[in-house]
């Protein structure tokens, strides 16, 4: 539950941040009746040619990264570490091929596998579609909404679709709104995930239409002292209702709390006069949920809707009445990587899924490990469960991450994946890590759990290029992060 103040700070306003920034970038996206404006280009980055480490640069290299570490590796009960030049030499290896708990890192197996297996300007369509033309002012039959798996989707952008529908002349809905999901497949939740965070944002459902990555939002403001706070929920549906009240008084220690049916919750606890906050708890059975939110759209813009919602495949010959492409693959990869967006992840990891046959999981994972083999990187050790590393049964070797990453550097037409990740000092969730010689100079993902402190990506040296590294620590969490900025401040000196 939503009830300390440092899980606000990572919970609550993080998301905010998240959601603002990409919904720059979904303005970009526009839709099919409109022009579609290109999102900010993306090159992939080449490395330039530099001079190889000599035997004496190697000793003293593989000397300072392990003074650095030692605090970390005396801290934990089991890590896995490597570093590699960019002409592929290992120049550093402690438990390299040891498999152990990832965290978020894993995220750079997703990425890479869905850049290699997609277009990067590929885009996902969501769509309105009917199956007989427009009459009048009226849609005969239901009204479809058709997913297609697209993370990125908000329910601002169905709000804007139903007004297009609208300035269109369109005034009723003869049968009611109908739902298909089924461009992904499973369960809404990971079972290998931990199941006391499923009131948590981080932990929102998977499925093939998304919206607003399956949470709402309950916005709760401080009114007078002793009064009733304000709560609104957003979207407004008929999805969600919650029973309680939040007070307005000197204590912050508001909670929203899942309860046991889907779309119900409790708020409880106290909020300071004029404070304002936004809490972001997933809601379940997306299907049915984005049914009965597009059915308030629509009859919220002057369109009636004769029936319920319902769940089903849209048919072959339906027309499509709107269609919503999401920003360019890049864009969204990019996104996850800054912000660490597990609910991106886990959609890609299904999209990865429809490559095989069929767009779950166990295919997902399927399609991760075949693009390891066929690359030859080595993976000792490897068990997958999800995309995002969310999972403490996840397990990869730092000679796995280290190679997955020189591999994608080594490419022909330049390195996709590097400018996708964030800088080091500056971006997203690296802006924790304070590195002196290497701020701006390390592209790179972190990793967290409750036991867990891992970061893999890149950094520029002074004199011999850019080398790929992964330093994965278990049994510690912030304690390992100083240790690891110390060692790659170590690696930019050289």
């Amino acid at each position: 539950m939503k009830n300390t103040a440092k899980f606000k700070r990572s919970s609550t306003r993080s998301p905010a941040l998240k959601r603002a920034v990409f919904i720059a970038l979904a303005m970009l996206a526009g839709c099919a009746h409109s022009p579609v404006k290109p999102p900010r280009a993306i090159v992939a980055a080449h490395r330039p040619a530099a001079p190889a480490w000599g035997e004496a640069a190697k000793r003293d290299v593989r000397a300072v990264i392990a003074r650095a570490l030692a605090p970390a590796v005396a801290r934990s009960y089991d890590w896995s570490c490597a570093v590699v030049a960019q002409d592929g030499t290992l120049l550093y290896s402690d438990r390299s091929a040891n498999a152990v708990v990832p965290a978020s890192t894993l995220k750079l197996v997703v990425a890479a596998a869905v850049l290699a297996h997609f277009d990067p300007g590929y885009r996902f369509h969501t769509r309105f579609a009917s199956v007989q033309a427009q009459r009048g002012d009226t849609i005969p039959g239901d009204f479809w909404l058709v997913g297609s798996g697209d993370p990125s989707l908000r329910s601002d952008d169905l709000r804007r679709g139903v007004a297009k529908l609208h300035s269109a002349g369109i005034r009723a809905v003869a049968g009611g709104v109908a739902v298909d999901a089924s461009a992904l497949a499973g369960p809404e939740l990971n079972p290998f995930w931990n199941p006391g965070d499923v009131n948590e944002d981080f932990m929102a459902p998977t499925s093939g239409v998304s919206i607003d990555e399956d949470t709402v939002e309950f916005r709760i403001a401080g009114t007078t002292a002793g009064l009733p706070a304000s709560v609104r929920v957003k979207p407004a549906s008929g999805a969600v209702s919650y029973f309680g009240s939040v007070t307005t008084g000197y204590a912050d220690d508001v909670i929203v709390a899942a309860m046991g049916a889907p779309g119900v919750f409790r708020v409880s606890g106290t909020i300071p006069p004029g404070v304002k906050e936004i809490f972001y708890v997933p809601v379940h059975d997306i299907p049915r949920y984005a049914g009965i939110v597009l059915s308030g759209f629509l009859r919220g813009a002057g369109i009636t809707v004769a029936a319920q919602p319902r769940i089903g495949r849209v048919p072959r010959d339906a027309q499509t009445l709107w269609d919503h492409p999401s920003p360019a693959l890049t864009q969204l990869v990019r996104h996850m990587m800054i912000f660490s967006d597990n609910h991106f992840a886990e959609q890609f990891l299904r999209a990865l899924g429809a490559t095989r046959g069929h767009a779950d999981d166990a295919h997902g994972l399927a399609a991760e490990r075949s693009g390891l083999k066929s690359e030859r990187i080595p993976a000792p050790g490897l068990h997958l469960v999800d995309g995002s590393g969310l999972a403490d049964s996840n397990r990869i070797a730092a000679i796995t991450l280290v190679r997955l990453l020189a591999y994608s550097d080594a490419g022909a037409s330049g390195n996709v994946l590097y400018p996708l990740l964030a800088r080091g000092g500056l971006d997203g969730t690296l802006k924790r890590y304070h590195f002196a010689q290497a701020r701006g100079r390390v592209r790179a993902k972190s990793g967290h759990l409750a036991s867990v402190s891992a970061l893999a990506g890149y950094v520029e040296t002074r004199h011999h290029g850019r080398v790929a590294f992964a330093f994965l620590f278990n049994g510690v969490r912030d304690e390992a992060d100083p240790a690891v900025t110390a060692a790659i401040d170590r690696i930019a000196q050289r």
